[in-house]
């Protein structure tokens, strides 16, 4: 006996292996098994959507939970809430878990739930009262037993598992309009049956127009990519021809909506025509309008990509071209006749892809894209460049590298010289840049001359391009004058002044002049600044130069104090202003003799008189001098003689 015991134990083992499920996700080899918790549940089965409430039967509960859709799993996610609404069907299994003072215990209960969508179903009519229903083939009516179909003249049809998904149906009356109800139904199940679909019928042939083309697009790996708009429940063939007469069929559809199809093993190079077939319910055949593909040939010729298409075979459908680079449109082209283009923005060496894109009314049609290596026989010089003052101490240099653009590299060097002086330094190598502050400079003292030579990427080098410099603004009294030297490598088209006051500024064009007279009078700001523009030729590139601050009415400083005791240190008293036509200055003594007269303003006193040292103390000055709007004023003050 004691050797029989542990064998039917075994026995037992393996007869519970046998019948226990081998998947996992079992409800009965999770949670559920464990046993003593229990609840009841108001509804166990119904149509979508079911609402199901709990009630705990378990006494002495300290915390009850719930899950409504547990799948086996030893962790799922817990909740409180004692309802729930299931609005799809399926099979499902409530887990309850009861915290007790003992422990956790666990109940679980099934609830089922029927379908309850509307079955979808689309007609044809035939001619005269001959109607054609065909209903979709899709999870909808693969949750039903049976589906009623209520033809509203009295007559009822009814579909079976197994049964064809098209029916036909005659009706005596034509003059009116019926609806035809479409019910899916349950058989001995709780649930009787789900929502109706109401179909009113119309007694005229079935338009297919709205199946159509949206987009048709060459991939490089040899696939024809189309995008077409189908409707429910007809047959729509896709056909492909390489001149327009001879149709091959690459697939058959019958679902709505937008559909991708795929034609595989093309030739990339060959233009298609493409169209679809459709089959209405009664027969009825319509041809969809035909898109052709678009093809794309790029070559290298000199450091230029050469790129061509096929012309769109349908003037009435055209709207535009696109051209792309890289992803990005870089040319659009409004007429059907332009079907070539070059690419000059590119670099020795570069690689750039290219797609054409062929926009018609309500459809695009897309080339294979094209990859286009740069090749050229010699390198492209700089043609245009400019230097412009960007402060006191800030020069901004920048060239136009041709080809320069993401897929190029090059490599541009920087030479400087002060105005002037024959001798370049090189300041800087930039690589795949082509813009520069250079903050070594004083920009309100001296121009500054710029070149710059560059090697693209097939390591071609070209020389040195003459200096471009900075524009110098200088004033005398009135009138402004700045440097001759072009800072445009193009050329100068015209400069421009710009008087800038503190209620904005003010633009005066000055033709290729160097010089302006500055236009004031009495009721003019008394304050402005002035700045030199220079324009290039093509419009593309400006200099600025410095800024020149310019006051109305003169000022003249004089100090109050010097000390003439030969120390190199404000040893001589000086008027100081930069905008007078004339000017008397003279010293007196405490007793009013002249000590000292000048009507040079660079010619100050030296603190003697007649040759020996003036005595330390107070003297007055008077001054009369012409400002520059000829007002004439006169001034006096005091000053201090110190040793």
């Amino acid at each position: 006996m004691k050797l029989l015991l542990p064998l039917q134990s075994i026995l037992v083992v393996l007869l519970c292996l046998l019948k226990s499920p081998a998947n996992a996700q079992d409800p009965t080899i999770g949670l559920c098994k464990q046993g003593g918790g229990g609840f009841d549940i108001d509804v166990s089965e119904g149509c979508a959507p079911l609402a199901v409430k709990l009630t705990n039967t378990v006494s002495n509960s300290l915390n009850v939970s719930y899950n409504y859709g547990y799948d086996g799993r030893s962790a799922p996610s817990l909740s409180t809430i004692t309802s729930n609404v299931y609005n799809i069907r399926g099979s499902f299994v409530v887990l309850q878990q009861v915290v007790v003072p003992s422990g956790v215990i666990y109940a679980c209960k099934s609830v089922t739930v029927f379908e309850n969508r509307q079955l979808t179903a689309a007609y044809s009519s035939c001619g005269g009262g001959k109607i054609t229903l065909s209903l979709g083939e899709d999870q909808i009516i693969a949750g039903y037993d049976e589906a009623r179909i209520e033809w509203g003249d009295g007559e009822t049809s009814t579909w079976r598992r197994g049964d064809s998904y098209i029916f036909e149906h005659n009706y005596t009356n034509t003059s009116t309009s019926p609806t035809v109800k479409v019910t899916g139904l349950h058989v001995g199940k709780s649930c009787a049956q789900g929502a109706t679909a109401n179909i009113p019928i119309s007694f005229q042939q079935a338009q297919l127009n709205d199946i159509s083309i949206k987009s048709v697009e060459m991939l490089g790996s040899g696939i024809l990519r189309l995008n077409y708009l189908g409707v429910t429940a007809i047959p729509t063939e896709i056909k492909y021809s390489t001149d327009g007469n001879t149709y091959g069929t690459a697939g058959r559809r019958s679902s709505g909506g937008l559909q991708p199809v795929d034609i595989s093993n093309v030739n990339v190079n060959q233009s298609y025509k493409v169209k679809l077939s459709s089959q209405d319910l009664c027969q009825g055949l319509t041809d969809s309008k035909v898109i052709t593909s678009m093809t794309l040939a790029g070559k290298s010729e000199d450091g230029k990509n050469v790129l061509t298409w096929n012309k769109y075979p349908a003037d009435a459908d055209f709207v535009s071209y696109d051209l792309l680079r890289d992803g990005t449109i870089i040319k659009s082209f409004s007429s059907i006749e332009e079907i070539t283009y070059t690419d000059e923005d590119v670099a020795c060496g570069s690689y750039s892809e290219y797609q054409l894109i062929a926009k018609l009314k309500e459809v695009t049609s897309t080339s294979a894209p094209v990859g286009v290596k740069t090749e050229v026989s010699s390198a492209r010089p700089i043609l245009q460049a400019s230097v412009s003052v960007a402060g006191d101490n800030m020069v901004v240099i920048k060239a136009n590298v041709p080809g320069a653009g993401p897929n190029s590299t090059y490599d541009l060097s920087i030479e400087k010289a002060e105005s002037g002086t024959p001798t370049f330094r090189k300041i800087i190598t930039l690589y795949n840049q082509s813009e520069y502050s250079d903050p070594e400079v004083k920009t309100a003292e001296t121009s500054y001359c710029y070149r710059f030579n560059y090697q693209n990427s097939c390591g071609q080098k070209l020389p040195v391009i003459q200096p471009i410099c900075t524009i110098l603004l200088k004033k005398n009294l009135t009138t402004l004058n700045w440097s001759p030297e072009s800072p445009l490598l193009e050329g100068t088209e015209s400069y421009e002044v710009s008087q800038i006051a503190s209620g904005g500024a003010t633009a005066i064009p000055n033709q290729l002049k160097t010089s302006y007279t500055v236009q004031l009078n009495a009721q003019s700001d008394l304050e402005y600044n002035f700045q030199i523009r220079a324009k290039s030729v093509s419009g593309n590139f400006e200099s600025l130069s410095n800024i020149i601050n310019y006051r109305r009415s003169a000022g003249v400083f004089v100090p109050d104090a010097f000390s003439p005791n030969g120390d190199g240190y404000n040893d001589v008293l000086e008027a100081k202003s930069t905008q007078l036509q004339s000017f008397a200055f003279s010293v007196l003594n405490r007793w009013g003799e002249v000590v000292f007269h000048s009507e040079d303003i660079a010619k100050g006193w030296d603190g003697t008189i007649n040759g020996e040292n003036a005595p330390v103390g107070s003297y007055v000055y008077k001054m009369t001098f012409v400002d520059d709007i000829n007002q004439t004023v006169e001034k006096s003050g005091t000053f201090m003689l110190l040793r």
